[in-house]
């Protein structure tokens, strides 16, 4: 078996720290997983050995995570070293100035232990879109949110989005961004009874939003006046984006879609 990622986790909570450790060792990349607790630790590790993958808690008891990322960040030795921002605030400014520091994704950590498995699945996917084919005109921010089976969660995701975009500079696209993704979340949390992730990139022209489910099955749009629940959902995607699609795996599948910035001159 080849070896995983080397991965510097960055908690100072032990319980947390031990479950992510122990997911990401046993989980689909198999890691190597450190962990540190404070910022001179992980400075010292980085110093010292080769680092692959860092995730990083915000909420240290005395720093800053943001204050890590901006050193490693200005350092030329680690200016390029993938961090995952793994981390409960959900404070838009915040999440924007992560990815000002230069974040390579944000995750959000969920309150109880119990549910770190679907948000440590969502680390070990951005390590496998980092080290897979790449996608053009993706840029390097990415937001991650694992999605419970409930109408809160629709809520939750179509907020997230609005944020999100606002910080982008692409507010022009909210409204038209929170109303697909909550045609396709909510079809997935109705239907496909499996963890459901939600994943957001900013592409160069514009934004692309994801949402993968565990269940396998076909996926097409319906017409705007029809029936179906799903084929209703995703004819008003069909209609208000630029291009959508689903990307069939064994274990599920991913509905996305993108949307364009509008060109200034289109609209002087």
């Amino acid at each position: 078996m080849s070896r995983g990622p080397h991965v510097l986790l960055v908690e100072d909570s032990p319980t947390t720290a031990r479950a992510t450790a122990r997911l990401l060792t046993d989980g689909g990349i198999t890691a190597e997983v450190v962990i540190v607790t404070d910022i001179e630790a992980a400075l010292a590790h980085l110093r010292s050995v080769p680092v692959d993958l860092v995730v990083l808690d915000l909420a240290l008891r005395d720093h800053h995570g943001l204050d890590l990322l901006a050193d490693v960040r200005t350092s030329e030795a680690w200016s390029t070293l993938p961090v995952v921002v793994f981390s409960g605030v959900l404070d838009p400014d915040i999440v924007r100035r992560t990815y000002e520091l230069g974040a390579n994704c944000f995750v959000r950590k969920p309150t109880k232990v119990v549910e770190l498995a679907p948000a440590v699945r969502a680390i070990e996917q951005f390590w496998a879109r980092r080290t897979g084919p790449t996608t053009p005109g993706i840029d390097r921010s990415m937001f991650q949110l694992p999605l419970a089976a409930t109408a809160d969660s629709v809520r939750e995701a179509r907020a997230i989005v609005r944020h999100l975009l606002d910080g982008w500079g692409l507010a022009v696209l909210g409204e038209t961004a929170e109303l697909c993704t909550s045609e396709l979340a909510t079809n997935a949390v109705l239907h496909a009874h499996t963890p459901v992730l939600m994943v957001v990139s900013l592409l160069t022209d514009g934004v692309r939003i994801e949402i993968e489910d565990e269940a396998p099955g076909v996926v097409k749009a319906g017409s705007l006046d029809g029936d179906g629940e799903g084929g209703r959902g995703l004819a008003i995607v069909d209609a208000l984006s630029e291009c959508w699609g689903v990307d069939q795996r064994e274990e599920g599948k991913t509905v996305w879609f993108e949307l364009q910035r509008p060109d200034p001159a289109a609209t002087a």
